[in-house]
């Protein structure tokens, strides 16, 4: 991981990158996360790739050190993700929950539509502070 600090050494952007294993007979799409400070001074996660079994446990630890930093309301904006299996959706609550539980929250900006379905079909997107869309507020 790489960040630039700003003043009080807060983290403005960081970058993270996971190498997935090449799927038989499926090109291989790595997780990459881009942390950035939004319009509103709180933090904001871009993820680009696919959100699975092995790229979900590593974006959950880009989450919990963000929210070491600033503990507030975080978004996790997911228009860079075409898949999220079960796990990717067990650790985006896992840490919507933990942030929860010490001061924070978790939103979801522009999940995939297979995900929003998901969401809605559990009843888990009550666990997130927000689940928003492009354009949306």
């Amino acid at each position: 991981m790489t960040a630039v600090r700003g003043v009080n050494g807060a983290a403005l952007t960081s970058f993270t990158s996971v190498r997935r294993p090449t799927r038989i007979g499926a090109p291989a799409i790595p997780l990459r996360t881009v942390t950035r400070v939004g319009a509103d001074g709180a933090p904001v996660i871009e993820v680009h790739g696919e959100l699975d079994i092995v790229t979900a446990g590593p974006l959950r630890e880009v989450i919990e050190s963000v929210a070491e930093t600033r503990c507030a309301i975080i978004t996790v904006d997911l228009a860079g993700v075409p898949f999220c299996d079960l796990v990717g959706l067990e650790e985006l609550v896992k840490a919507a929950d933990g942030l929860a539980a010490r001061c924070g929250r978790l939103t979801l900006a522009n999940p995939p539509s297979s995900l929003r379905r998901l969401l809605q079909v559990t009843g888990l997107s009550r666990r997130f502070h927000r689940i928003i869309d492009a354009g949306t507020d």
